[in-house]
């Protein structure tokens, strides 16, 4: 079976599909006109002027004359068809005008190289109006005037570059290291392996990173610290439950575990305090205003990936970032991307439709592109992966946004500065701020980044130096190691554990640096910003996401040539995760235990020992909150407002109230999707909730029910069993009994709100927004309002009516020279569909192929204008 493709083409927009007839019996031989009366002709004529109307067209007498031409034109064209009427009448002088619309646009969009081979540099979409409203004489030529032609040609936007096709570089990445394969070849796990196929050369990072090589006295002091921590406080425990008998050893193989990472995370921090207060001033980045701020800094792209997101936001979000990167004349040095994975197909023709709009609004310094996958293979990392491919020979670096990213033009040249300074970084990440966001939940996500975060990564920058992380976005990374090295090799096995890697992020820093390439944290640059989700129920919903493809990281921690610091990095990314179940089974076991001993003392606990020892776990979990009030106080930034600082103490104190009521809801929620994806369940994974939204009642309970009825049970079995131990386990009980009412007024934005009026849980971005997200946000309302006040209805029907929209849509899918085939028979049955019951009925699958099919689109555009009632002419006026 044959299948439909467009003729939409360089040789004419919607080409000579209208001519030839390539539709066989769907589209027959037209009948003569001997049988149509002078209603069907006028009626006829009416369509016509309705559709040069739409096109901008406005003159009258014009309208009238061209319609008459091109319907008289049209009897022509059927004279010798006996079956003759009005309907065929009117869809053929829809035709010859869409034909001649075709031959105007092909004028303008498409130019020839030296060997007639056209390329569609750009599209006139939303222009198309405009331009035949300032010249309709330009409709009735057989040829457009070159004047005409090359003023025309301003009005052009590019869709996208020049394609350079290069592939990336296919990874090996065996699962185990070299002396792991021995030790499995010499007991007989793994049959012996051809040498001089499987040796690969040396890489610069493989060399010298050995766990002996990577120490270095910061590091060494980290280790010393938490081992030392960790050996001490297990001790203690050991001593402490040393009368449990069989559930000894289990605990204390579980507190170990878990003790090491409060300790290492305890420390982490102490040091990152210790090198904010002991640190000199820092050496002063170039400003915007010295005369050498942008000499020699190459042309760079800068990435965001989207996937059904909300377009109002991205757009405005890419808008501050141009208009940031204009306002410091940079903007000639950036090219800005939006990758589109869409498969929602309304939301791909907002993006089309907000796209134009905004290249329209921006300066002409300022170019922004855009390309849709029809298939998003390998979700965001074969999006990225499709731009290297295409384009990534056009640029040295490429910064990679998420759909909530803002940068400030400032930090995107600096990071290029830092770039171009160290020919040795493949990687720099710039950590960024949570804005934007008022719901209760989100104010504390807020608060504790700008407040606690800093002593975290400076400790975290002082210790991984540059053999550091990638968090997926609001990072530049040098594109040629980054296609000869970080294309995603396939898991063995199925998913989830299996096939596709999901967390992608983790798993390319560590390819990176395998390599030799350093990753370094930027966590001296601010201008970096992010939304957080809005509600316990947003948050829960992304972790799923992200513990998924976290837990596919447990078979890399040994793959051959990683560096241990990406091992770490990779352990650390497991255990946020896993520390949940195994918190839970520890929980679990200490409240047998106290269940069979029937109280502190018959298990055999010393009560001072235990209290001391939970006095030291929780003061290890909570001191880090103080190191960032600390630091805030005694050595504040620039940007720190003394309105966040004469309140802070008491955010503080909130901040860790809410954080200790929801950690045991986190626990049980990460442990549900620990074992979820362990039992081979795969997650979805949509475009993330990113408003504020608040948390009904219903919502509450379907997600916490099961919270509630675990901390009812657990209170009421130790209240008869070990009553000693429900002060010591108050902390995880109450969040967990009060865990509906406490979702509902946390995803509160009145209750948000009122806690900014009162000066609680704010950040600097509040008191004093910096200038890129004043825009960002002035963007967003203004997109809003044009929302509001533009053409409502279904976006499909839409396209297919609007002449300029169908032009922008057609010359985009041209530009990106792709097309999802539609067979003849389906194409019948669509017409069909249309034809009774309309656009409406079809469904998104088949909307999507459509749009996908220029041709399709072509004949529906016909179908649906040719029996459109013509609107008065009045109304035009």
């Amino acid at each position: 079976m044959s299948h439909l493709s467009s003729t939409t083409d360089v040789s004419a927009l919607y080409g000579h599909t209208f001519g030839a007839n390539p539709m066989g019996s769907v589209l027959p031989t037209l009948p003569s006109h001997s049988t149509i009366s002078d209603t069907d002709i006028r009626a006829a004529k009416a369509v016509v002027a309705d559709y040069l109307r739409d096109l901008g067209l406005t003159d009258p007498d014009f309208i009238a004359s061209e319609s008459k031409r091109i319907v008289n034109h049209s009897l022509e064209a059927i004279a010798d068809d006996p079956k003759a009427n009005g309907k065929r009448l009117r869809k053929m002088a829809i035709r010859q005008t869409v034909k001649k619309l075709a031959k105007w646009v092909q004028a303008i969009e498409v130019e020839y190289g030296d060997g007639s081979s056209p390329t569609p540099p750009g599209v006139i979409g939303a222009h198309l109006p405009e331009l035949l409203n300032q010249h309709p004489q330009v409709w009735g030529d057989d040829s457009l005037p070159e004047h005409f032609v090359a003023s025309a040609h301003t009005k052009r936007k590019q869709v996208v570059p020049q394609s350079v096709p290069k592939e990336m570089t296919k990874q090996k990445l065996p699962l185990l290291p070299r002396w792991g394969k021995q030790i499995a070849e010499t007991i007989g796990l793994m049959r012996p392996a051809n040498k001089r196929a499987t040796e690969s050369p040396e890489s610069p990072a493989s060399e010298n990173c050995s766990v002996v090589n990577c120490f270095n006295v910061t590091r060494g002091l980290l280790a010393f610290l938490t081992l030392l921590t960790t050996a001490t406080a297990s001790a203690a425990y050991w001593e402490t439950v040393s009368a449990t008998g069989v559930f000894q050893y289990p605990l204390v193989g579980l507190f170990v575990l878990l003790f090491f990472w409060i300790a290492f995370s305890f420390w982490t921090a102490t040091m990152g305090l210790a090198s904010i207060l002991m640190s000199k001033k820092q050496k002063e980045a170039v400003e915007p205003d010295d005369p050498n701020y942008l000499t020699g800094l190459p042309r760079s792209a800068i990435l965001m990936p989207i996937y059904n997101e909300d377009t109002s936001s991205v757009m405005s979000n890419l808008k501050a970032v141009a208009l940031s990167l204009k306002s410091l004349g940079a903007a000639e040095k950036f090219d800005l991307f939006v990758l589109s994975d869409t498969t929602n197909p309304d939301v791909w023709l907002e993006e089309e439709r907000a796209w134009a709009k905004l290249v329209i609004d921006l300066p002409e310094q300022c170019r922004v592109y855009y390309r849709h996958r029809a298939k998003n293979t390998s979700r965001k990392a074969g999006n990225i992966a499709d731009f290297c491919q295409r384009w990534g020979d056009h640029y040295p670096y490429m910064t990679v946004l998420d759909a909530d990213s803002v940068m400030s033009g400032e930090t995107l040249v600096e990071m290029v500065r830092r770039m171009e300074n160290d020919p040795k970084i493949g990687i720099l990440q710039v950590p960024p701020t949570p804005v934007n966001r008022q719901s209760f939940f989100a104010r504390t996500q807020q608060f504790a980044a700008q407040v606690y975060g800093r002593v975290f990564l400076e400790g975290f920058a002082l210790w991984s130096e540059c053999d550091g992380n990638y968090w997926g976005h609001n990072a530049i990374i040098r594109i040629k190691p980054f296609m000869e090295h970080c294309d995603l090799p396939v898991l063995p096995g199925s998913g989830p554990l299996g096939g596709e890697i999901l967390s992608h992020d983790f798993v390319e820093a560590a390819l990176m640096r395998r390599a030799g390439w350093k990753i370094c944290l930027a966590h001296d640059l601010q201008g970096s910003y992010e939304e957080c989700p809005t509600t316990m129920l947003d948050y829960a919903q992304r972790d799923q996401r992200w513990c998924q493809g976290n837990m596919q990281h447990m078979g890399l921690l040994l793959a051959d040539g990683f560096h241990p610091a990406s091992r770490l990095h990779l352990s650390m990314g497991v255990m946020s995760y896993l520390s949940s179940p195994l918190w839970l089974v520890f929980l679990t076991l200490s409240l047998v235990a106290a269940y069979l001993g029937g109280d502190a003392s018959a298990a055999g606990i010393n009560p001072w020992l235990a209290g001391g020892l939970f006095a030291a776990t929780m003061g290890m979990l909570l001191i880090p909150k103080a190191y960032g009030l600390l630091a805030l106080m005694l050595r504040p930034q620039p940007q720190d407002s003394p309105a966040i600082r004469k309140r802070a103490w008491l955010g503080v104190l909130l901040e860790t109230g809410v954080a200790i009521l929801i950690a045991p809801i986190m626990m049980l929620l990460h442990s549900q999707f620990v074992l979820a994806t362990l039992r081979g369940k795969k997650v979805k994974w949509n475009a993330q909730q990113r408003d504020d939204t608040g948390v009904s009642l219903t919502d509450a309970l379907m997600m916490h029910w099961a919270h509630t009825l675990i901390g009812v049970t657990a209170a009421t079995v130790l209240f008869f069993a070990a009553p000693s131990f429900l002060f010591w386990l108050s902390p995880v009980l109450v969040g967990l009994i009060f865990s509906v009412p406490l979702s509902m007024l946390l995803g509160s934005l009145e209750v948000g709100k009122k806690l900014k009026e009162e000066g609680l849980l704010l950040i600097n971005e509040e008191v004093e927004a910096p200038k890129v997200l004043k825009v960002q946000r002035q963007a967003l309302a203004l997109a809003f309002r044009s929302k509001q006040s533009g053409p409502k209805g279904d976006l499909f029907e839409l396209v297919l009516q609007d002449p300029a929209y169908l032009v922008l849509h057609l010359g985009i899918l041209r530009t990106t020279d792709r097309e999802i085939p539609i067979f003849r028979d389906q194409m019948m049955e669509i017409q069909a569909v249309v034809k009774r019951d309309g656009v409406q009925a079809l469904p998104p699958n088949i909307r999507f192929q459509i749009q996908n099919n220029r041709y399709a689109m072509e004949q529906l555009h016909i179908q649906l204008r040719a029996q459109r009632t013509p609107k008065s002419p009045l109304a035009y006026r």
